[in-house]
């Protein structure tokens, strides 16, 4: 191997681990600055609930078929999203294509709420009790079935 081709070998290979720790550095920067509330991503990670679907190309490997992309969000006391998040409960369910990864089907929504005493709510988020039950609309998890609700106490 000539000098000059171990040179340029090893200034190409030099450039290329700059542009790499300078790339994954900016990455990382404005990872931490904006997060990934209101992006696309192929999977959701922790820490993010979402709360739409995109069936697309996007995330199938290259492949011919629509796979789904999902709308981030951090999850927040009020928001409607596709599931549910650790430390929140839901008030109601609703049903939308929006969260659906089957054209034109149904999906259920949920509102998320951060628990209160004496909250009336859709599900027992760990660490809290009910002290009471009741019936409804509102805690459909079948569109038009009454679902049970409960009267949060902690």
């Amino acid at each position: 191997m000539s000098v000059a081709r171990t040179v340029r070998t090893a200034l190409l290979a030099t450039l290329l681990l700059s542009g790499a720790a300078t790339a994954t550095t900016a990455s990382a920067t404005t990872t931490t600055t904006t997060g990934l509330d209101g992006t696309y991503a192929c999977s959701v990670p922790a820490g993010y609930v979402y709360d739409g679907v995109s069936m697309n190309r996007a995330c199938s490997g290259g492949g011919s078929w629509n796979s789904p992309q999902f709308h981030l969000r951090t999850p927040v006391d009020g928001l409607t999203a596709c599931t549910g998040a650790p430390g929140f409960t839901y008030d109601s369910i609703g049903h939308s294509t929006t969260c659906s990864q089957s054209s034109g089907t149904l999906a259920s929504t949920f509102h998320l709420r951060i628990p209160v005493n004496g909250m009336w709510a859709c599900s027992v988020p760990a660490g809290w009790t009910y002290s009471a039950t009741g019936s409804g609309l509102d805690c459909a998890a079948v569109q038009g079935v009454p679902g049970t609700r409960f009267l949060l106490t902690h």
